[in-house]
């Protein structure tokens, strides 16, 4: 199958990383929509807002699923339900008008807290709250997803790509048949 993503520019954290050698399908995350996941292996590259959203139901049909993530986003709960719960917390319902960036920095890592138990995918998760330039995602199943058996969150960087496989810098080899690639992180 082809490559579809583009050749010459590839994704601009693995830009030392050459897709060609791959032979399965790669695809931009925008197309997410149009892939069939039923018994495919699939090996996801960075984080956006499509992402998020659909890794639950890529998980529901994949055999497997890798997520590679260099760096984690804040993810906070796209339901109002789940915010509502949220803000009860003091310091949330103390400044609820000040809306800003600081406060979703809480709400998005008192949502992980409460959704992640094994503390060391905790841990993989945890953005940096000293980042200037915060990424902000919505969804209400993410951290669900990367939970399930059948996914795995990777934080080992990218060294190469072979025909059928993605090795990371711990010499470990993930075979796949499909690769996602997030556009826009």
């Amino acid at each position: 199958m082809a490559l579809t993503h583009q050749k010459n520019k590839p994704h601009h954290n693995y830009s030392n990383v050459n897709f060609d050698a791959f032979k399965g399908t790669a695809i931009p995350s925008q197309q997410i929509k149009d892939v069939d996941f039923g018994n495919k292996n699939v090996l996801i590259i960075g984080i956006n807002q499509m992402i998020v959203t659909h890794l639950n139901g890529i998980v529901q049909h994949a055999s497997s699923v890798k997520v590679f993530q260099n760096r984690p986003a804040f993810i906070i709960p796209n339901s109002e339900t789940k915010i509502a719960n949220l803000i009860y917390h003091p310091l949330i319902r103390k400044n609820r008008r000040l809306f800003s960036q600081r406060i979703k920095s809480l709400i998005a890592m008192r949502f992980l807290d409460i959704e992640v138990q094994d503390q060391w995918l905790k841990s993989q998760l945890t953005p940096n709250l000293a980042h200037v330039k915060k990424m902000f995602l919505k969804s209400d199943k993410y951290y669900l997803a990367l939970q399930k058996p059948n996914c795995q969150l990777i934080t080992w960087p990218i060294i190469d790509v072979f025909s059928e496989s993605i090795q990371t810098v711990n010499q470990e080899n993930h075979a796949g048949d499909l690769i996602i690639f997030a556009e826009n992180e």
